[in-house]
C-alpha cells in the first residue's frame, strides 16, 4: 500500500487568516474529519473559505495533501491564538472515519501513520510528541480511534514506522509515499528472542487480529515476514510484535 503525496498550499494572500505565525514544529497531532469527503475536498474547501479554521494536511486512502507549509501555524488544535496546539503542531485530518465502508478509513489511518512517522523524522521529535487534538482543548478527536479505544495502538504503530526509517528500512521522504519496507521481496530470515514475560500471537499482520497462542520469555523463533510493526513465524502460526521492547534480533 502506498499513497501520493501533492501540495495544494493555500494561496500566501491568506496567511493572515489561516497561518499567521511562522513556526518551528514541536508536535505532529492527530484529528479525523469526523465526515465523509476526501483529502482532495478537505483541503480544497479549507484553502478557499476565509475562516479562521485550518490544518497542515488531509489523508485519505489514496492521497496525503498538503495544505499549509509546515513552518507556519495552523488554527486546528481549539486552544487559543497563543495555544501550544495551535501554535507548535503540525495537524494531520484523516479522512473517511464515517464512511459506510469501512476499509476506506482503514486505510486512510495506515496512510496517516505513515505520514505521522515521517514528519516526526523530518522535525527531529520523538514519539512523545505526537499528540492528540484532545490533548490540547479536551475535545473527543480524534474521535474514531478515541471511541474505540485505539490511541495507545495507533501511536504505537507509528513509533514502530519512525523506527524502521531511523534503521533506514523504510523511505523517509514524507513525498515518497511508500508503505512497505525496503526490499521487501527480498526478505532475508532472521531468529528474535522473547524479552518479556508472555507476548501475543496474532493471526493476521494486524494489531486488531485474532490472538491464536501466547509465546513466553526466552522463546527463540525464525521470523520468514514484516508488516504492519509485526513479525511472521516460520511456523505459520501467526505474527508478533515487532517492537524491540518485547522481543531482540539475534
Amino acid at each position: 500500500m502506498s499513497y501520493k503525496f501533492e501540495e495544494k498550499l493555500v494561496s500566501s494572500t491568506k496567511y493572515n487568516i489561516k497561518c499567521p505565525y511562522q513556526m518551528t514544529p514541536k508536535y505532529v497531532v492527530i484529528h479525523d474529519t469526523a465526515n465523509l469527503a476526501s483529502a482532495y475536498n478537505e483541503i480544497a474547501y479549507m484553502t478557499r473559505n476565509n475562516n479562521q479554521v485550518s490544518f497542515h494536511l488531509a489523508v485519505d486512502e489514496e492521497y496525503a495533501i498538503q495544505g499549509l507549509p509546515f513552518n507556519r501555524n495552523a488554527w486546528a488544535a481549539g486552544d487559543g491564538g497563543n495555544g501550544n496546539g495551535n501554535r507548535n503542531g503540525i495537524h494531520i485530518e484523516i479522512c473517511r472515519p464515517t464512511h459506510s465502508n469501512r476499509d476506506l478509513y482503514n486505510k486512510a489511518e495506515e496512510n496517516a501513520v505513515y505520514v505521522a512517522a515521517r514528519l516526526l523524522y523530518k522535525f527531529n521529535l520523538n514519539i512523545s510528541r505526537l499528540k492528540k487534538h484532545q490533548d490540547f482543548s479536551g475535545k473527543k478527536c480524534p474521535n474514531l480511534i478515541l471511541s474505540e479505544n485505539r490511541w495507545e495502538n495507533f501511536k504505537y504503530r507509528v513509533d514502530w514506522v519512525l523506527s524502521e526509517i531511523k534503521q533506514g528500512n523504510i523511505e523517509a521522504d514524507l513525498a515518497c509515499g511508500s508503505t512497505s519496507l525496503k526490499d521487501k521481496n527480498q526478505f532475508k530470515s532472521f531468529k528474535v528472542k522473547i524479552i518479556c514475560d508472555s507476548l501475543n500471537v496474532r493471526k493476521e499482520a494486524s494489531f486488531d487480529s485474532k490472538v491464536v497462542q501466547t509465546v513466553k520469555k526466552n522463546e527463540v523463533f525464525t521470523i520468514v515476514d514484516e508488516k504492519n510493526g509485526l513479525y511472521k513465524l516460520k511456523s505459520g502460526v501467526g505474527w508478533i510484535s515487532a517492537n524491540s521492547k518485547y522481543v531482540k534480533k539475534l
